[in-house]
């Protein structure tokens, strides 16, 4: 992983690709982290949160800059990101019970169900950044038994290769009732929200842009809601 200081923190990156935006203050990244810290804040209620993925917890700035101070569990085979984040941002540990591990072998030992399940999983390959394969076939019904009735499932989706978006994102959405798929006008990434009842793409389009203005984030104009059509 390389590491380049920042104006704001650490940025984390894996070859070429940035995995991680560790900014030490509250505010935003504007980057896909504002929009994965805005999902989490505007459809988590009050149960249990849980993140696959940590990647040096890019998310907390953005939490802390939307007031979002709830604590979360999360998941990762990497203690080094982990550590840096304790480092650089010691005001935020206790929000994190952190877990190193493979998010699928610990998802499937928790017995108490989560409110929100957010997948931001990736693995190095050939010189690039992808999904690891366990989060196209295992892990989104895994996802879905872990969730309660009302719960809310969210993917940071990248296209394997080969893949096209037609393929990959109905891949995931067909494990759930509802389906909304955010596209972004400055990344590859789409994100994917995903449960039994969801806020119609309108909805969620005006309370993601209402949380990422009041972040004052770039993001707030760049992206677009669409419905998952089956």
């Amino acid at each position: 992983m390389d590491i380049t200081p920042t104006r704001q923190g650490l940025r984390l990156s894996q070859h070429g690709v940035v995995i991680s935006e560790l900014r030490t203050s509250p505010g935003p990244t504007h980057s896909v982290f504002d929009l994965l810290a805005a999902l989490v804040t505007v459809l988590s209620k009050d149960d249990r949160v849980g993140l696959l993925g940590f990647a040096g917890g890019g998310m907390l700035a953005p939490f802390a800059g939307l007031g979002w101070t709830r604590r979360f569990d999360a998941v990762d085979l990497d203690r080094d990101a982990y550590e840096l984040f304790r480092q650089h941002c010691p005001r935020w540990q206790h929000q994190v019970a952190w877990h190193q591990g493979d998010a699928v072998a610990w998802l499937r030992r928790q017995r108490t169900r989560f409110g929100l399940l957010l997948d931001d999983l990736s693995v190095p390959i050939d010189g690039d950044v992808f999904k690891p394969a366990v989060c196209w076939e295992a892990l989104p019904a895994l996802i879905r038994t872990r969730l309660r009735p009302e719960g809310v499932a969210v993917f940071n989706l990248l296209r394997s290769p080969g893949d096209v978006w037609t393929c990959t994102v109905p891949r995931v959405a067909e494990h759930f009732r509802e389906a909304r798929v955010i596209l972004l006008d400055d990344f590859e990434n789409r994100l994917l929200v995903a449960g039994a009842t969801l806020p119609s793409a309108r909805e969620l389009t005006f309370q993601l842009r209402t949380a990422l203005r009041r972040l004052r984030s770039r993001q707030a104009d760049r992206f677009q809601v669409r419905a998952v059509r089956r």
